[in-house]
C-alpha cells in the first residue's frame, strides 16, 4: 500500500507564491514573450502556461539546474527556449521580451551593486513589465524606481507577518 503524501510547509509557501504570481500576470495584461530568470527547476511554469504565455525564455546560470528544468519542460509539454546565461549579463538583445519574472533571487544578492546590475539588465531586455520578488526594506522601492521601473502593484505573501513581497513593475521609458 502506498504511503500517503506528507504535507510540508514548503508546499503551502509554493502554493501562495503561485497564487500571487497568477494575480500579477493577470494584472499585467496580455503579452507575448516572457523571460523567467532564474528559472530554477521550472516550478512556476505551470502558472505561466495556465496564464497563456506562448513564448517563454527560461534562463539559468547553473547548467545542472538548467538540465533539471529541461526535463521538467518535457514533462509539462511546455514550449520554452532554455538559455544558460548570467543574470548580470543576460545574453539577449535590448527589448527582447515583453515581460520578465525574477522570483526568489533578488534577496540572495547581498551587495547593492549586484542588485542594481540585475535590475539594470532586466530593464534592458524587457519592453514592458517585470515581476520581482523581494523582502521589503528601507531602500528597496527607491532602488526599483531608480532602475527605470515604476511600481504598479505589490502583493504581500502574508501581510504583517512576512516581509516577502511580489512587485509588478512597469518600465518607465
Amino acid at each position: 500500500m502506498p504511503k500517503p503524501r506528507v504535507f510540508k510547509a514548503g508546499d503551502l509557501v509554493n502554493w501562495r507564491k503561485r497564487q500571487l504570481l497568477k494575480r500579477a500576470l493577470g494584472d499585467a495584461g496580455a503579452f507575448e514573450t516572457m523571460l523567467d530568470l532564474p528559472c530554477g527547476d521550472g516550478r512556476f511554469w505551470p502558472v505561466y502556461k495556465d496564464q497563456g504565455v506562448a513564448s517563454l525564455v527560461a534562463a539559468e546560470v547553473s547548467k545542472g539546474m538548467l538540465d533539471v528544468a529541461s526535463e521538467n519542460r518535457l514533462a509539462l509539454d511546455f514550449p520554452a527556449r532554455l538559455m544558460l546565461t548570467s543574470p548580470f549579463d543576460i545574453d539577449m538583445e535590448d527589448g527582447s521580451v515583453d515581460f520578465a519574472a525574477c522570483i526568489d533571487f533578488y534577496q540572495h544578492l547581498a551587495r547593492a551593486e549586484d542588485q542594481e546590475k540585475l535590475l539594470s539588465e532586466l530593464e534592458r531586455v524587457t519592453r514592458r513589465s517585470l515581476v520581482l520578488s523581494a523582502y521589503t526594506g528601507s531602500n528597496l522601492e527607491a532602488q526599483l524606481t531608480h532602475s527605470g521601473f515604476g511600481i504598479e502593484r505589490f502583493y504581500d505573501f502574508c501581510p504583517g507577518i512576512s516581509p516577502w513581497r511580489l512587485y509588478l513593475l512597469r518600465k518607465q521609458n
